[in-house]
């Protein structure tokens, strides 16, 4: 018994201890970050994409346009929608933005985008913010929505981890103030834990982070078809070279659910 309770296995049981407690609150973390999938029903749903729409898309980097809304730009497509979907940045922090603009080329086409309806920025990729100034950034976006004149537009949501996506989803809140014409949507693509599970799991259903449901965020779900839930996967699978780093395939992959997810920020006054 003096043997058991020795200096040593003392110390070794309350490194076990704190091992299975850290471990435990981790699963605990993962399990109720998201809103349960059982309050799936309360999420009301985003416009409908109509003929007369014009669907802008705003696309960090390369691959963010089909994560978040692969979904809604096939069904705008589909629905005859003008579509045009503006890529910020170069995505090139990496050294492979040829090969990641290969492949937006190749998933766009594939979503039912043609060439023509694509605008670059060819802004630097990572530490946006420390690299062109709010002014210019926003002189950029604000030219892109004054030319396209949307009914619809989708963005980065200012909550998301992504310092870029962060920035550019700030900048588009600030130059759509005060407007009452047309429907404006937000989008999650870096949250920690998001989505749960992690995984391929087609016949689940995408719910909001439970630290985002709060006053300004109305989360609002994009209902699939089987079809297009497909096509999205199929299209993700193009990004080969997001495929191949462990942590972007769980998140590529993850996204892959019944549903897209967005947060409504604006809706058209009738007047």
């Amino acid at each position: 018994m003096k043997h058991f309770f020795s200096k040593r296995n003392i110390i070794l049981s309350i490194v076990a201890l704190v091992i299975i407690a850290a471990g435990g609150y981790y699963l605990y973390a993962r399990s109720y970050s998201m809103m349960p999938e059982s309050a799936f029903g309360l999420l009301t749903s985003v416009h409908e994409p109509t003929p007369t729409d014009r669907v802008l898309v705003f696309t960090p980097h390369f691959d963010d346009e089909t994560i978040a809304a692969a979904g809604y730009i096939q069904r705008a497509e589909e629905k005859k929608s003008a579509v045009e979907i503006v890529a910020i940045t170069n995505s090139n922090y990496r050294g492979i933005g040829a090969d990641r603009k290969e492949e937006f080329l190749a998933v766009t086409k594939s979503l039912g985008v043609n060439s023509n309806q694509l605008k670059f920025l060819n802004l630097p990729d990572y530490y946006l913010k420390n690299r062109i100034n709010s002014a210019d950034l926003t002189g950029d976006l604000q030219n892109e929505i004054d030319s396209f004149k949307p009914t619809v537009v989708i963005y980065p949501d200012a909550s998301d981890q992504n310092r870029d996506h962060k920035y550019i989803g700030q900048t588009i809140d600030g130059i759509l103030t005060n407007r009452t014409d047309l429907y404006a949507y937000s989008f999650i693509v870096h949250w920690r834990y998001f989505p749960q599970p992690v995984g391929l799991y087609p016949n689940k259903h995408m719910t909001p982070p439970v630290k985002l449901l709060d006053f300004s965020h109305n989360w609002q779900k994009f209902d699939l078809t089987p079809a297009e839930e497909n096509q999205k996967q199929n299209s993700l699978e193009i990004y080969k070279s997001q495929l191949r780093t462990p942590l972007l395939h769980d998140l590529l992959v993850s996204m892959v659910r019944e549903n897209e997810l967005f947060s409504e920020k604006l809706t058209p006054v009738i007047k």
